[in-house]
């Protein structure tokens, strides 16, 4: 449990899922990195990439043929006390997490592979659809809330029944203890907890 991301006991239902932003130690506050926000998702992780393009190490996505609707699920949330920016400076604000989700096209016109990354996973050209909680919604509770996010098209764009079923989609869902946190901003301590996550299709 003293890992950003770890299984716990006290879930909703049986375990759950505890995202917790955390310092990263004087090496990573060397390396522009001093925090590391709690955080899940659906994809890979290059390691040997992480110090020279965490953005870029980062990469989203499993092949899906379905088509979501929203995502439901359960959450609790605490900030931490403190904002930070990348260079572990105090700023003014308070930290806030974040769910979101996307459908996009995983090949581009030529045929050739298509894998989002943390530089484009919210402005892609190649998003069909996208989920993210409102910021209405993003609020501390010590008790569990239900959230439901729906999908939404994004570029233009609908679903090709025959890329469908030929997987040439990518899905992804992302949470984060701290919505910035791609940017090394955030608060330690922010707290986020999730659990009976649903996604629901068409």
């Amino acid at each position: 449990e003293d890992y950003p991301t770890a299984s716990v006991v006290d879930g909703y239902k049986g375990r759950g899922l505890q995202l917790t932003t955390c310092y990263a130690g004087s090496f990573g506050k060397a390396a522009g990195m001093p925090i590391a926000a709690g955080n899940l998702f659906l994809g890979t992780f290059n390691v040997q990439q992480a110090l020279k393009s965490p953005l870029s190490a980062t990469r989203f996505g499993v092949t899906f043929n379905a088509v979501p609707d929203s995502i439901v699920g359960w959450y609790k949330y605490k900030a931490g006390e403190q904002m930070t920016d990348r260079k572990y400076k105090n700023i003014d604000g308070k930290d806030e997490f974040n769910i979101y989700a996307f459908l996009y096209e995983n090949t581009d016109e030529n045929g050739n592979a298509v894998m989002l990354d943390g530089t484009n996973s919210s402005s892609s050209e190649y998003i069909v659809l996208y989920a993210q909680i409102d910021e209405a919604d993003r609020v501390e509770s010590d008790e569990w809330r239900r959230f439901s996010i729906a999908f939404e098209p994004r570029n233009g764009k609908s679903i090709d029944p025959i890329r469908l079923s030929q997987y040439g989609y990518n899905f992804s869902i992302v949470f984060s203890a701290s919505i910035k946190g791609d940017d090394f901003s955030g608060a330690v301590g922010s707290r986020l907890m999730i659990d009976e996550v649903d996604i629901i299709c068409k």
